[in-house]
This record gives structure tokens, C-alpha cells and sequence, in this order.
């Protein structure tokens, strides 16, 4: 009776899904707390463990036998887990932490146990090898040969003390992956920069210095005020942009970029020792399953043919931005000392600043003042207004209170076809900090498959997409950045991406089995529309007037759209080119490591950005992609992606973007190719599909201005 009230009954509590007409298996988010997630999760593994292995003895060598059940295992797991690492991201607490901490080694365990089950794995091989191999379709034959190759990846071969090795790997990655991000966001909770002078904080948007006081109200300061201060900065992305871009004191902004570029370097949430682990039991990790090194084992399953192909294919890239980089620098040093800056070389905290006044001064708009023509409400309703016309599709939002979610700030919308619920997301817009992490993301919450109901019936998807964008305050809407709302549009082209998928087999639907150099490709083409100038100007609409952009601006803001192109890239290489490097050579079985990966990141740093960097400065330590997400050799994948994506868009334009009739039957072609096939097909096959051919660069480099049109 005690195991079902702390166990059963828990896993029954954050298993409570609920539906919403035809969208089911909606989490209630608001018990799964810290208690039910630990006791939960550990039946839920008991229960899981106790399934698997009589799957492994009992099981018939068939699509029904063996992979039916078999996803229906890993997706019960996954969601339940997922629910709760989502709710670490956005709602952190120490206990919720805590107790997934206490779990997490033994998921680790037990999703080892299955991947490297030589039952299994001989199933599947009898499976492919077999007369069921014809009849299945081509979606159940890629998710089995993946399956195949991603066992043997996992060290499904493995004996004894090798194959116990590769379960100790696995867990210590774990831990610390979740330690590297868990760093970051109590540094982040604990994190102030104070400041009590109003000279000092001249030129910070007001609604930052608003945040400012607020938390100074909540840190015990009895008499804070926007105008006199005091003001408290927590040191995240919104708070560091807002100070580097605008903030008019050259000490001030030194003291911010000082400080976020310190992340994960503090004494009590050091994170430099943390990646270097992870970074040497990565390469011990490649050597047990047979690679040379972790970047060997990453790129085998991306759309780059080898790491060979990774360096081409970023060295033809900077050879084109490089020039423009060079340019770039010396006009802005230029603009610099014509507008009295007595500075002979600029320092770090100087480029953003005067980058912002060269925009201004050659495009004649204030990006900030822009934030008042965004209206996030207006912005939505303009993003769904696109996807009606391209995919005829409809989105409608959902009332208050009909689907739970984990904040107040959080909506749901569900998305219709000829009058039929076909997906639902939900967005959750703002920052919280201290309880939820910096950036922005798109994540599943229910997938396109029939392993969530009896019978042959399918799932409806899901999904979930997170900004960080500024809460409204003084009775104002919530107000966007042209940058923000970019980044919605990202995150929704990942969305479409999981929502519009015709796939029915769970393992291949959606962004699944999708190789990761091609996933950024429909989140990077849905940026294409913000460049469009009719498109835009639908989303503008002033909170005080309701007037769109004028003429004048619409043009200077589609004119910028390459401004210091060149240098944003080159920093984007910086990143890959480290990327690749530390998981080529850093911390391999029996390598003297007398190089530090900061030396390295240093090294590439010195080669490869044209503007000024601090000494010793380093991106590793807050570098979640790489150490606590899935880039690691792997962040190539932007760049290669954003190739697809130009040349994706390439094909809208020649069709001709005010020729709604051709456009549609463009959208429809890539609906049906590369949002709906999912991971159905290799990437590649699934592009020529869409476009008659392979991508090529010259579309994003002619596009951005780095190569002349042929």
C-alpha cells in the first residue's frame, strides 16, 4: 500500500493528461511538483524496466511485435520526463531539481540498458533482413535502419567491462550536462549589478530600468524610483542587450560586458571545469563505439558527409564575409571618431553601442523607438495571418483557463484545417529570471503517433515554443524588438514543422529523425517573411496611434537587413569552427591535453573575428548549446541550415512573392515536402523533393551581399 501512495499514485498524478477536444494528452502542469515528479518517475522506470524486459524475451520478430511496443515504451518515458525538464527550464525551483536529480541516473541507466539490448537489436536486424522488410512503409523502414545504427552507436556490441564503461559515460554526461545549465540559472538567479548614479544608466530603455526597480523593490530597497534609482540588473540577455546597445556610459557598459561574459566562471558556479569533463568522456565515449573522435560519431548521423566536408563547407563561408567584415570595422571606426570619440582603437563594450548609432545614423531609425510599432498581440496575429494565406490553415487562440499551463503568461492556440482541428502550441512569451532560462526554444509536448491510443488511431501534435521577451508594463502591451520578433518567427517555423508532419508513425514524425544540419532549415525560412515589405508593414501598428510604419521607415528597416552582415558571420563561424575543433582533438584517450579548450577557442578567436575581444575572454562556460544541448559538433548546423533556408526561399521569390495564386502552390509543395515528410526520407532526398536539385550557397551569399550574383 505504501508503494502505491508515494509511487502509483504519483506516476497516476503527473500522468493526468487532459484533453481539449481533439487535442489530447495535454499535461497538468500545476501537480507535477517536486514529490510527484521523484516518486513518479521511479515507478514509472520500475514499471518501464519490468515492460522492456519481458519485451526482450516475448517478442515477435514484426512491425507490431517489437517496434509498436517498443515506442510506446520510450514515448511514455520521454513525456512524462520531458514534462518535467520542461518545467526545470521555465518554473526552476531547488526542490523540483533536487528531485529530478535523484531520478535522472537511474533514466540514464535504464535508457542505456534499452539501446544496448542485443535482443532488441537482433529483432530489428531479423525485422530488416526478413520478407516483413517490402511491406513496411517507407517511414517504419528509415525509423527500424535508424533504430539499427543508432544502437550501434549506443554500444549495443559492447562486453563487459567496455560496455559498463560506456553506462558510466553516459551517466557522468548526464549529470553533468544538467549541472553545466543548472549553473547558469542559479548564477543568473544570484546575479546583480547595482547601480545608484542616473548619469550612469543614461540611454537605458525605460522599461529595462522599470525591471531594474522593481527588483530592487523585491531585494529590500524601500525607496527605489525609475528616475533616482537605486537599480538592480540581473545579468541575463534582455539586461546585457539593453546595456551594450544603448546605455550612454562607456564604464557602465564595460562593467555589463564584464560581467555576461563571466557567466559560468564564478568561483560557487564554475562551469570550465564541467565542459572539459564533458568534453574528454565525449571522446572516450566515440573510442568505445569505434571513432576516431566524438565529431567523427556526431557528423555520421547529420547531412554533412564528414567533418572534411563541415571545414569546406565553413571555409567557403568566411571567405565570402571576411571582406565584408574588414569593411565593416573600419567604417564603424571611422563613424566612431567623426562623431568625437576619442577612442584610437574601440574596446568591446564600445562595438554594440556604435553599431547601433551607424544604424541609426545610415538607415535613420531608432531600434528601440521600434519596440512601440511591435505589439507581441498584433505581431501573433500578423504571424497568423501568414500561415492562413501560405498553408491554408487557420490558428485560434484558446480562452483562459481551458487548457492548464504553467504560468498565467502562457496561451494556447489550436490550429484548423477546413474547419478541423489538425495541431494546438502553446507560446510562453516572457522573461522570469531566476525561474526561467535565457534565449528562446521550441520543444514537443504531444507527437504525431499512434503509441498514446488503442487501436490505430493518431495522436494530434503538439507543441511548445519559449521567448524571453520584455513583460508589458505602465498599462502598455508587451513590445517587441525587430530582433524579437525574428526570433518568434523562428520558433514558429520549428513549430510548423512539428504540427504540419503527415507522418503517422511516431518515430519519423514532426522534427524526429530530421538530421540535425537540416532542422534549423524551416525555423531560418520562416525569417525570410520579416524582409518582405508589405508582410512587415501588416505587422506594425504604433500601441498609442494604431499607424503602421511609414513608407520611409519600412524601406531603411528592409534596407539594413545586411547591416555588418559580414561580422555577425564571422562570429557564427568562431563558434563552429571551436565547435568542431574541441570535439576533434581535445580530450582523447591518451592525448596530452596541454592545450586548454580556451586556448584553443582563443586561438580561433584571433584568426577569425575582426572586432576587439577582451583577453582570455571565452563564450565555453555559457555555452549551453554545446554542453547542455545538442550541438556539440554540431554547431555548424545554423549556417549549413540557413543555405537550405535561402535557397528554400529562393524558390517563393521566383514564383513571385505578390502572385498569391503561384505562392500558394509554392507553399503547398514545400507543406508537403519539407514540413510534412518529417524524418520520413533523408534530408536531402526530401529537399530535392521540393526544389529539383541539391541547395548551394549562392542564394544566402548573394542574398546577404558577400558574393555578386552570377
Amino acid at each position: 500500500m505504501a508503494e502505491d501512495t508515494t509511487g502509483l499514485a504519483s506516476l497516476a498524478a503527473i500522468e493526468q493528461w487532459v484533453s481539449h477536444g481533439e487535442l489530447t494528452h495535454l499535461p497538468v502542469w500545476d501537480v507535477i511538483d517536486a514529490v510527484q515528479a521523484e516518486a513518479g518517475i521511479r515507478t514509472l522506470l520500475a514499471v518501464t524496466g519490468e515492460a522492456f524486459g519481458l519485451l526482450e524475451k516475448e517478442h515477435a520478430a514484426s512491425w507490431q511485435g517489437l517496434m509498436a511496443p517498443l515506442e510506446r515504451l520510450h514515448v511514455r518515458l520521454g513525456r512524462v520526463v520531458g514534462a518535467v525538464v520542461h518545467l526545470l527550464s521555465v518554473k526552476y525551483s531547488d526542490e523540483l531539481q533536487a528531485a529530478y536529480d535523484a531520478v535522472r541516473p537511474d533514466y540514464v541507466t535504464l535508457s542505456n540498458t534499452m539501446a544496448q539490448s542485443l535482443a532488441v537489436y537482433e529483432g530489428m536486424r531479423e525485422i530488416r533482413d526478413g520478407a516483413q522488410w517490402p511491406v513496411l512503409n517507407p517511414a517504419q523502414q528509415r525509423i527500424l535502419s535508424e533504430s539499427i545504427r543508432g544502437m550501434e552507436r549506443s554500444g549495443v556490441h559492447l562486453e563487459g567491462a567496455a560496455k559498463d564503461r560506456y553506462q558510466r559515460i553516459a551517466e557522468e554526461l548526464s549529470e553533468l550536462s544538467n549541472r553545466f545549465q543548472t549553473n547558469l540559472v542559479k548564477e543568473e538567479k544570484a546575479s546583480r549589478i547595482i547601480e545608484t548614479d542616473p548619469l550612469r544608466v543614461r540611454g537605458m530603455p525605460a522599461a529595462v530600468l522599470n525591471l531594474a526597480v522593481e527588483l530592487a523593490l523585491e531585494d529590500g530597497v524601500v525607496s527605489a524610483s525609475t528616475d533616482t534609482g537605486p537599480w538592480h540588473f540581473i545579468v541575463n540577455g534582455v539586461n546585457y542587450l539593453a546595456a551594450i546597445e544603448h546605455a550612454a556610459d562607456r564604464s557602465f557598459r564595460e562593467s555589463f560586458y564584464r560581467a555576461y561574459r563571466a557567466r559560468g566562471c564564478s568561483a560557487d558556479f564554475d562551469n570550465r571545469p564541467v565542459l572539459e569533463q564533458i568534453l574528454q568522456l565525449r571522446q572516450e565515449e566515440a573510442s568505445l563505439v569505434g571513432f576516431a573522435n566524438y565529431a567523427d560519431l556526431s557528423i555520421e548521423s547529420k547531412m554533412a558527409p564528414d567533418t572534411t566536408a563541415v571545414w569546406q563547407f565553413i571555409s567557403e563561408i568566411e571567405s565570402a564575409a571576411r571582406p565584408a567584415a574588414q569593411n565593416e570595422f573600419a567604417a564603424l571606426v571611422e563613424f566612431m571618431q567623426s562623431e568625437g570619440e576619442a577612442v584610437i582603437e574601440p574596446e568591446p563594450w564600445d562595438i554594440a553601442f556604435w553599431t547601433e548609432k551607424l544604424r541609426e545614423a545610415r538607415f535613420d531609425y531608432d531600434s528601440e523607438r521600434l519596440r512601440d510599432y511591435f505589439q507581441m498581440p498584433k505581431v501573433l496575429e500578423g504571424l497568423f495571418s501568414l500561415i492562413r494565406d501560405l498553408y491554408a490553415v487557420e490558428v485560434r487562440s484558446v480562452a483562459a483557463g481551458e487548457v492548464p499551463v504553467w504560468d498565467d503568461s502562457v496561451e494556447f492556440f489550436e490550429v484548423l484545417q477546413d474547419g478541423k482541428v489538425m495541431a494546438g502550441f502553446y507560446v510562453d512569451p516572457f522573461a522570469r529570471p531566476g525561474e526561467k532560462r535565457g534565449g528562446a526554444w521550441m520543444n514537443t509536448v504531444v507527437g504525431r503517433t499512434r503509441a498514446l491510443t488503442p487501436g490505430d488511431n493518431t495522436t494530434l501534435p503538439v507543441a511548445l515554443f519559449v521567448l524571453n521577451g520584455r513583460p508589458p508594463v505602465d498599462g502598455k502591451p508587451a513590445l517587441m524588438s525587430l530582433d524579437e520578433v525574428r526570433t518568434l518567427f523562428h520558433e514558429f517555423g520549428h513549430a510548423t514543422q512539428h504540427m504540419f508532419t503527415d507522418i503517422e508513425e511516431g518515430g519519423a514524425s514532426g522534427m524526429n529523425l530530421v538530421e540535425w544540419d537540416a532542422v534549423e532549415l524551416a525555423s531560418q525560412f520562416n525569417e525570410y517573411w520579416m524582409e518582405h515589405k508589405p508582410f512587415l508593414r501588416a505587422l506594425s501598428a504604433h500601441y498609442d496611434t494604431g499607424e503602421p510604419l511609414d513608407e520611409h521607415t519600412l524601406d531603411r528597416i528592409i534596407d539594413s537587413r545586411n547591416f555588418m552582415v559580414g561580422g555577425a558571420t564571422l562570429r557564427q563561424l568562431l563558434f563552429a569552427k571551436t565547435d568542431m575543433a574541441l570535439h576533434e582533438t581535445y580530450g582523447l584517450p591518451g592525448a596530452d591535453d596541454a592545450i586548454s579548450p580556451f586556448e584553443i577557442e582563443g586561438k580561433f578567436a584571433r584568426e577569425t573575428i575582426i572586432i576587439p575581444l577582451l583577453e582570455g575572454e571565452t563564450q565555453l562556460p555559457a555555452f549551453g548549446h554545446l554542453f547542455a544541448g545538442g550541438y556539440a559538433a554540431g554547431y555548424y548546423s545554423y549556417k549549413w541550415a540557413e543555405v537550405l533556408a535561402a535557397d528554400a526561399f529562393a524558390a517563393f521569390r521566383e514564383a513571385g512573392l505578390e502572385d498569391a495564386v503561384a505562392l500558394r502552390a509554392v507553399a503547398r509543395r514545400f507543406k508537403e515536402t519539407i514540413l510534412g515528410l518529417g524524418g520520413s526520407l533523408p534530408a536531402a532526398e526530401i529537399y530535392r523533393l521540393f526544389r529539383g536539385r541539391d541547395a548551394t550557397a549562392d542564394a544566402l551569399l548573394v542574398d546577404q551581399g558577400l558574393r555578386v550574383a552570377s
